[in-house]
């Protein structure tokens, strides 16, 4: 279970780390000029109207960079278990790796953890057209280094359900991948979405299902181990996409390849 997991994490230190390193974002009208949120709109705009501030939530550098790399390590080489590897895909592989100088030090930066795209075989397209050049699959067994920072990242969600209660997702964007906008099937999961970004820094960008206005936005920056929390109205009365943008505000963003980590709640065929 999820909260007998989370007992298991001494709650001082865990605590210490969020108090000494973790930011956290709601979804207010006022943001200052260096918030992961951008409130694209004008003063007075109906843009979140009737929606909770706790409706979306970011936390920033939940995972430390070594978590980052055990878990998108553990995501890549099960996507690889589910889905399979071609041969062309291995042997492209082992030549990158054979070429490559060994420096014994681990990566700094989860970005590293790819190999070049074309190590990979991404899907051009998904069946209902949203999701562009990835690779994605439901993941229900884990290794137990991923386990435990899957607990860790699940510990935002609301009532810290058991692990029989949720389920994960593994998402795989290529350096061109994207993801139109939409909102996710309302009846494959329940009212909360937790996501664990890993890798290249990207644009969450939430509108109103029925914007009249479709020139104003809320665009979230997802850097690599951040966790996001998205429920009630913003589950399901905005869509959510990941444009294929290398710009947030006036900075520039370094393209390359994402992993997200999915935890969703179980639909329970209520909203409440």
């Amino acid at each position: 279970m999820l909260r007998s997991l989370i007992r298991s994490v001494p709650a001082r230190s865990l605590q210490a780390r969020r108090e000494i390193s973790t930011t956290s974002y709601t979804l207010t009208e006022r943001q200052p000029s260096n918030s992961l949120i951008w409130i694209r709109a004008q003063p007075g705009s109906s843009l979140l109207k009737g929606i909770s501030p706790l409706d979306f939530q970011l936390y920033t550098n939940v995972l430390a960079i070594e978590e980052q790399n055990e878990l998108l390590k553990c995501a890549l080489k099960r996507l690889d278990e589910i889905r399979g590897v071609s041969r062309t895909i291995k042997k492209r592989r082992k030549d990158v790796l054979g070429g490559a100088t060994a420096t014994g030090e681990p990566p700094n930066d989860a970005q590293n953890q790819f190999l070049p795209d074309n190590c990979y075989e991404f899907d051009e397209g998904h069946y209902d057209g949203v999701i562009h050049k990835y690779r994605e699959s439901h993941v229900s067994a884990w290794p137990e280094s991923a386990r435990t920072l899957l607990v860790k990242a699940g510990a935002f969600m609301p009532g810290s359900p058991s692990l029989s209660s949720v389920q994960t997702h593994a998402l795989h964007l290529a350096s061109d991948g994207e993801i139109l906008s939409h909102v996710d099937n309302v009846e494959a999961s329940g009212k909360t979405i937790i996501g664990i970004s890993l890798g290249a820094a990207r644009v969450l960008r939430l509108q109103p299902k029925e914007s009249e206005r479709p020139d104003e936005c809320v665009d979230i920056l997802l850097e690599s181990g951040s966790v996001y929390v998205q429920t009630d109205s913003v589950r399901y009365n905005f869509v959510h996409s990941v444009p294929l943008e290398w710009q947030f505000r006036d900075s520039s963003l370094k393209p390359g390849q994402r992993m997200s980590i999915m935890i969703r709640d179980l639909y329970t065929g209520s909203r409440s």
